[in-house]
């Protein structure tokens, strides 16, 4: 016998609760930031600082927020595995970026850039996933 978890069905409340997973993976990106700044000594304000940390961990959270409610819309029985699958698979494409050899810009990858921000992109989607399953609970 299986028992299907259900979930609130409010807008609101999954961008609200995205928004809110947002503000805490940023919060999580920007300790680990500092926190490996002070232990490496390296840092690139220009590209990794406190407010591009910041609006690339809360826009996310928003539109994963989004993301469960529209895949639990699109499909009540395999919302969340949809809503799994899409976050996991954006979040392992999202390495390419830090794992490239040169910046969107056209300059050169500066070293150490992936050690500042792979963890990142594991850490948010982490927050995302968490927060929003537990949170969205009816």
């Amino acid at each position: 016998m299986t028992t299907e978890t259900e979930y609130t069905n409010s807008l609101v409340k999954f961008l609200s609760t995205g928004l809110l997973a947002g503000v805490v993976a940023a919060a999580v990106n920007i300790c680990y930031m500092y926190l490996y700044e002070s232990m490496t000594g390296y840092t690139i304000d220009r590209y990794i600082n406190f407010l591009n940390v910041a609006i690339a961990s809360i826009v996310p959270g928003v539109f994963a927020g989004l993301l469960f409610f529209a895949s639990l819309k699109g499909s009540a029985k395999n919302g969340v595995n949809v809503f799994l699958v899409i976050t996991i698979v954006t979040a392992v494409v999202s390495f390419l970026g830090p794992l490239n050899s040169h910046l969107p810009d056209g300059n050169p990858m500066p070293p150490e850039f992936a050690g500042l921000t792979v963890p990142m992109h594991i850490l948010a989607p982490i927050v995302y996933i968490v927060m929003l399953l537990r949170a969205l609970k009816k």
